[in-house]
């Protein structure tokens, strides 16, 4: 497996990657037909916006075989914490790769990051109920923080989020 940092030209494999993903990993826990609202095109649209224009976000990619397999978004902590803290913003691998080292791997590289940058903490929102996420989250080293939001400006439905922190210094 192969990271690198993601270019506009991926906005295609990463949007796949997104929905794919989105419709798996939220079953059960985001209204199903909010979750096939979700396309590929919306999503392309979106990650090619965000590769395309100069940010504070920092999107990285996993490789296998010359195939996009997995994204990791991050930078800035947008919650404004007296620490200053990086965020993780999405990490997503397509479901047939799920369970390999790819989204560890990416997670890995956005806390070197955001060390690197100064950052002494990283933070992450996980919908709540996702209890795979919430795993592999403590299994790196993250803890839930105490923090809860309903997030209202993805979706159309709100849903429930808890935030987890991990000290990076």
């Amino acid at each position: 497996m192969k990271l690198r940092f993601a270019t506009p030209g991926d906005a295609h494999a990463i949007a796949e990657i997104h929905v794919a993903a989105w419709r798996v990993a939220y079953r059960g826990l985001i209204a199903d037909e909010v979750i096939q609202s979700s396309t590929v095109e919306q999503r392309r649209g979106f990650w090619k916006d965000v590769l395309s224009k100069p940010s504070g976000w920092k999107v990285d990619v996993a490789e296998d075989e010359d195939r996009i397999i997995g994204f990791c978004s991050y930078g800035p902590g947008r919650d404004h914490d007296p620490d200053g803290a990086a965020e993780i913003y999405a990490l997503y691998v397509h479901p047939d790769k799920w369970r390999r080292n790819a989204g560890r791997t990416l997670c890995e590289q956005a806390l070197r990051e955001a060390a690197a940058r100064g950052h002494e903490a990283m933070t992450v929102w996980v919908v709540k109920g996702n209890d795979a996420a919430c795993r592999f989250y403590e299994r790196l080293g993250f803890a839930r923080d105490g923090a809860e939001r309903t997030n209202s400006q993805l979706l159309a439905t709100p849903f429930d989020e808890i935030r987890y922190r991990k000290v990076i210094t």
